[in-house]
C-alpha cells in the first residue's frame, strides 16, 4: 500500500514537471520551477556523497551548447538592435528543465533502488494516461472545468476557449502534442521490451491498448501527436524485420494481439461517433485529415494549410546568417516599423522560418547541434535504448517544421541515468 502512495506521488510529480503550469493565485512560479529547486537539493546532497559525476560531465558537454544558443540570440538582437530575447535565456531554462527532472528521477530511484529506461518511460507513460483521461474529464463535467480553468493557468497552453479540443492540466495544443508523440515512442520501445523479454501476454496487451488510448485522446489535444506516432510506428517496425533479437522469437501472437486491439478500439469511435455528437465533433478534429480525403478526396487538414503559407524564408543574405532579431510579435517593439503581423514575426509560426528569422542559421545550427549532443550523451547513459533516442532526436526535428516548441523535456529524464557498465567498474574499483 505505501509503495502505492509512492509511485501515485512520483507520477503526479512527474507530471508536474512535464506538463507545468501555473496556480492562478502563484502567478509568477510554475510547477517546473518548483521541481527545479528540489531537483537542486538532491543534487547538492548527492554531490557531497560523490554521486554525480557522470551527470556533471553529461551537464557540462551539454551546457556548452545551450549556452552557445543564448550567445547567438544575444548576438542577433545586438547586430539587429532588437529588445526580442526569446531564446537569450535558453542556458536557464535548460537547467531548470534538467533539474526538474533529476528530482522526479531520485524519487524514482528511492523507491525502485535503480533506474532505467524501462522504469523512466513507465513513468512517462501513466503521466500520458493520466493527462489524456483527465483532457476527458474537463471536457465531460463542467464543474471540473472551471475548476481548472480558474485555478490553473498555462501561459495560454491550455486550449482554454478552444471548443473543438481537449485539453488535460498543462497538456495542450502542440506542445501537450509534441510531448504526447514522445512518449508514444517510448511504448514503442517498452511493447518492444515486453516481446524481447518474453513478458506475459496481458502485459503486451495493456501496452498496445494504453498506447491506441494515448494516440485517439492525444489527437484531441494536439495532432501533433501524429508525427510520433508515425515515427514509433516506422520504430517499431524496423526494430522487429532487422533487429537479430526478434528473429528467434514467434510474432504472431503479438500481431494478432495488436489487431484485436486495434479493431476494439476502432468499434468503440465508431460507435461514438454514431451515438455521441460530443465525440464526434472531437473525432472530427482529431482526425480532420481522414475525414477530408474521404469526403472530398485531399488529406489536408486546416493546420497544414496554414503551415504551407506559414512556411517562408528570408530573401538576404543577412537574415539568413544571423536573423533579423525577431520572433515574437515586431509590435512589442516600439521602434518597431516592418510589416504588421498576427503575433509572430512574419506572420509565421513555422519553427524552421521562425528559428532563422531570429538568429539565422548560426542560431539554429547550434540548437541542432544543442539537440544532437542531448541524444549522444542519453545514448552513452544506456546503449540498448540507442535508436529510441535517435526516434526522439528526429520527432524533435519534424516537430520544427510545423512549431518552434523543443522536447528535451523529454530527453532531461533519461540524462539523469548513470551507465550502467561506469557503475560496475567503481563497484569492482570499491571492493578492491
Amino acid at each position: 500500500m505505501i509503495r502505492t502512495i509512492q509511485i501515485s506521488v512520483i507520477i503526479v510529480l512527474t507530471s508536474f514537471f512535464l506538463f507545468p503550469f501555473f496556480f492562478s493565485f502563484l502567478p509568477s512560479i510554475n510547477t517546473k520551477m518548483m521541481m527545479a529547486v528540489l531537483g537542486l537539493i538532491c543534487f547538492a546532497l548527492d554531490l557531497l556523497n560523490n554521486r554525480t559525476q557522470e551527470f556533471r560531465r553529461s551537464l557540462f558537454k551539454i551546457s556548452i551548447y545551450a549556452l552557445g544558443v543564448s550567445l547567438c540570440s544575444f548576438l542577433s538582437m545586438t547586430i539587429n538592435n532588437t529588445p526580442d530575447n526569446s531564446y537569450l535565456g535558453y542556458i536557464i531554462s535548460m537547467w531548470v528543465w534538467l533539474f526538474a527532472a533529476y528530482f522526479c528521477v531520485s524519487l524514482m530511484k528511492s523507491v525502485h533502488k535503480h533506474i532505467s529506461v524501462e522504469i523512466i518511460g513507465q513513468y512517462l507513460m501513466a503521466v500520458a494516461l493520466i493527462q489524456c483521461t483527465l483532457a476527458l474529464l474537463i471536457n465531460h463535467y463542467p464543474i471540473l472545468q472551471n475548476l481548472t480553468d480558474t485555478y490553473i493557468t498555462g501561459e495560454k497552453y491550455m486550449g482554454v476557449g478552444v471548443e473543438e479540443r481537449l485539453y488535460g492540466i498543462g497538456c495542450a495544443l502542440d506542445v501537450g502534442g509534441g510531448r504526447l508523440g514522445a512518449i508514444l515512442i517510448i511504448m514503442a520501445y517498452l511493447i518492444l521490451l515486453s516481446i524481447k523479454q518474453q513478458k506475459n501476454k496481458w502485459v503486451f496487451f495493456a501496452l498496445v491498448s494504453a498506447s491506441i488510448y494515448i494516440l485517439i485522446i492525444g489527437n484531441m489535444i494536439g495532432r501533433t501527436i501524429s508525427v510520433g506516432a508515425a515515427i514509433a510506428l516506422i520504430y517499431f517496425i524496423c526494430s522487429l524485420l532487422f533487429n537479430p533479437e526478434m528473429r528467434s522469437i514467434p510474432l504472431k501472437p503479438f500481431l494478432f494481439i495488436t489487431l484485436i486491439v486495434v479493431l476494439i478500439g476502432g468499434f468503440i469511435c465508431i460507435n461514438l461517433y454514431q451515438t455521441d455528437p460530443e465525440s464526434q465533433k472531437l473525432l472530427r478534429f482529431g482526425f480532420e485529415a481522414f475525414f477530408n480525403y474521404f469526403e472530398y478526396g485531399k488529406f489536408e487538414t486546416h493546420s497544414t494549410n496554414m503551415l504551407s503559407e506559414g512556411l517562408i524564408f528570408p530573401d538576404n543574405f543577412k537574415t539568413w546568417l544571423i536573423g533579423d532579431g525577431y520572433m515574437a510579435s515586431g509590435s512589442n517593439d516600439p521602434y518597431y516599423t516592418g510589416p504588421s503581423d498576427y503575433g509572430f514575426y512574419m506572420n509565421t509560426d513555422a519553427g524552421y522560418s521562425r528559428f532563422i528569422f531570429y538568429f539565422g542559421q548560426t542560431g539554429l545550427s547550434v540548437f541542432i547541434l544543442f539537440f544532437i549532443t542531448v541524444c549522444r550523451e542519453c545514448i552513452k547513459k544506456s546503449e540498448d535504448a540507442k535508436y529510441l533516442f535517435i526516434a526522439i532526436l528526429l520527432l524533435n526535428l519534424c516537430i520544427w517544421i510545423k512549431v518552434s516548441t523543443d522536447i528535451f523535456v523529454i530527453f532531461a529524464p533519461f540524462l539523469c541515468l548513470v551507465n550502467s557498465n561506469i557503475t560496475n567498474k567503481a563497484e569492482i574499483y570499491n571492493k578492491i
